[in-house]
């Protein structure tokens, strides 16, 4: 539940500074017990919200301005140590009258943690550091009683070792009021604590310490992969999801994902997440992994690209990664070996009717031989080397060649190399037998 503080106010003034109180006609202050801080998309920032009206001092609550003029209102506003504030803050007007522009100005915040500061208490507290702001010229309409909205999103710190933010998240408001004049010009450097001097001794400014607001916070922050591939090839990159949280119900998230590689296909190992419950200890989850599948068309340029992976809660609160994918140059492949094939001078058996032929190949592979009237025969080659094949008749030509002792056949020569493409030969040789 939210814890809402306020703050002690210290005696700034003694009972002679109440008489000089007196004087201030009017000025936008803080309005008590409006302090709120909120986390509207369940992760993301902390809207730190209060209302501001105009009051007739001393006298307490919203009242009509007891005269015009122009002034400058201050704001401080402490926060997480490591917070990123808004560069502006505008209070909105409830119905009529003009808003109130707060612009960033770390001397009011240096001011308000010189004067406000206590031996009892010190400003920003401890664990925060302070952010100051100052308005833009302020009319102010004698009679009207004026009441304004202020919200100002703040965005979560890191966590430990750049993790994930557990919380809570405590936010501390600081309120101030100054003059502006022919005398008391906006240009002037900041003082919370300014008056005219003798005779009258008028105040002209005045800083003051508020409330203090606690709210449980839920953080998750994604950590970024990279992967690469080769075009028509596939790539996975896994998402690591680092949950942290004090909030008193956790939200989920739907996950989606998307790359910047034309055509891509990108594939969801899962398309939500839900966190495990925190440590107690520490208010973090155990690291959750998703994978991101992306499949790379075959003409895919070669760089990188991103790979971006975005996880929603209900409310809208989103949180996005970016991965880097990097898509590689095509492969050559391998250069094909030019098989070779040299054929020897076949030496005849005249006793058999065959022929050894010598044939040289260039590496590992089969050679077969064939042909019309040939047997069919098969050699391998374990490496460059010359193998002898004997050639033998058969059929027509192995009658003939008994019958008349001599036989021609063509043989043709296959050479199959273990890689590359396979050469072919041919060779007419005359068979010769000695006939009895």
């Amino acid at each position: 539940m939210p814890v809402t503080r306020r703050f002690p106010k210290p005696v700034l003034l003694g009972l002679a500074a109440v008489a000089l109180a007196l004087v201030f006609s009017a000025c936008a202050d803080f309005k008590d017990g409006s302090l709120s801080a909120t986390q509207p998309g369940e992760v993301g920032p902390v809207r730190v919200h209060f209302e501001l009206c105009t009051a007739a001092i001393p006298d307490p609550g919203c009242q009509p301005n007891g005269e015009g003029g122009q002034s400058q209102y201050m704001l401080g506003v402490a926060v997480p140590q490591g917070s990123t504030a808004p560069a502006t803050i505008t209070a909105q007007p409830k119905g009529e009258g003009a808003a109130i522009v707060y612009t960033r100005n770390d001397e009011v915040a240096r001011k308000i943690s010189e004067e406000e500061s206590t031996p009892e208490e010190s400003w920003p507290p401890a664990g925060t550091e302070a952010v100051g702001y100052l308005s833009a010229v302020f009319n102010e309409e004698e009679g009207q009683m004026r009441e304004w909205n202020v919200d100002a999103d703040f965005a979560l710190p890191g966590g430990a070792e750049g993790g994930s933010f557990a919380g809570p998240f405590t936010a501390y408001v600081a309120s101030g009021w100054r003059r502006v004049d022919t005398t008391y010009t906006a240009d002037r450097p900041v003082d919370c604590s300014e008056s005219t001097g003798e005779p009258s001794n008028e105040q002209v400014s005045d800083c003051e310490l508020e409330e203090e607001k606690e709210v449980g916070t839920s953080d998750l922050k994604i950590k970024a992969p990279s992967a690469s591939a080769a075009p028509g090839g596939q790539a996975t990159l896994q998402f690591g999801l680092d949950f942290a949280s004090t909030a008193s119900s956790l939200p989920s998230f739907k996950l989606a994902a998307t790359s910047s590689l034309p055509q891509a296909g990108v594939n969801l190992a899962s398309s939500s997440f839900s966190p495990a419950a925190p440590d107690p200890g520490t208010g973090r989850s155990a690291l959750s992994l998703d994978n991101v599948t992306v499949s790379v068309p075959a003409g895919a340029q070669p760089g990188t690209y991103d790979v971006t992976l975005t996880a929603t809660t209900a409310a809208g609160g989103s949180v996005s990664q970016v991965g880097k994918l990097e898509v590689t140059k095509p492969q050559s492949p391998p250069p094909v070996a030019v098989a070779k094939l040299k054929l020897g001078k076949a030496k005849l058996n005249l006793a058999k009717g065959t022929a050894t032929l010598p044939v040289s190949v260039s590496g590992p592979g089969l050679l077969t031989v064939s042909g019309k009237g040939v047997v069919k025969a098969q050699r391998k080659a374990t490496g460059p080397k010359t193998l002898k094949v004997t050639i033998k008749a058969k059929g027509k030509a192995k009658k003939k060649l008994n019958a008349t002792g001599k036989a021609k056949v063509k043989v043709k020569l296959v050479f199959k190399p273990e890689n590359g493409a396979p050469v072919t030969k041919t060779k007419s040789i005359v068979l010769k037998k000695k006939l009895t």
